[in-house]
């Protein structure tokens, strides 16, 4: 009775290693892809790729021109950013040119790592951690400070430490490290 007892725990034993074991072995790679405004973004680029032919991100594109940047985005394992699209840009006309200033390049750096987080995180992670954490979650970003979001009337927003407010206009696209969410506005950290 007990040799069979061991023989059926050391089958069991051989079954379950060799399940996962076999989830590992599969090399296929799936491609996710979702459409915003006529534009495929997919999970087999990069995200500075998936945004490179798009014009509704053009400025954002001329930021993660800076060599600093890309670096940080490439020594997380995974990122979660928060494009901001040129409508977006274009709310905060008046700041732009000491944004975009050549002596402001650090200033630029800061706000775009200040859109990004690390990790996959994407909007049903983002919504059941605010709901546990009572309205508002806080992310720490690839600048060093802390990021809000809160859901308001069915909408997810950013919010900066200022006050200030960024919609999250689309949600859960891929990248190949990650996610990408689309918001309409800047939030800054501090400068």
């Amino acid at each position: 009775m007990k040799k069979i007892k061991i023989t059926t725990i050391i089958i069991l034993l051989f079954i379950g290693f060799t399940g996962v074991s076999q989830k590992y072995t599969n090399t296929e790679n799936v491609n996710v892809s979702k459409k915003w405004n006529g534009n495929t973004f997919t999970s087999s680029k990069t995200f500075a790729e998936n945004i490179s032919e798009v014009q509704d991100f053009s400025q954002l594109k001329r930021a993660l021109e800076n060599k600093d940047l890309l670096n940080a985005i490439a020594s997380e394992e995974m990122v979660t950013v928060f494009a901001v699209s040129n409508s977006g840009f274009e709310k905060y006309q008046e700041k732009q040119d000491s944004i975009f200033g050549v002596s402001n390049a650090k200033n630029l750096t800061a706000i775009i790592k200040y859109h990004i987080i690390p990790g996959r995180v994407d909007s049903y992670v983002i919504k059941n951690s605010i709901k546990k954490k009572g309205g508002v979650i806080y992310y720490a970003t690839l600048q060093g400070d802390k990021l809000g979001i809160k859901e308001e009337n069915g909408q997810l927003i950013l919010i900066d430490a200022a006050g200030n407010k960024s919609v999250i206009s689309a949600t859960d696209f891929y990248h190949k490290n990650g996610f990408f969410h689309i918001v309409d506005g800047i939030v800054y950290p501090k400068l």
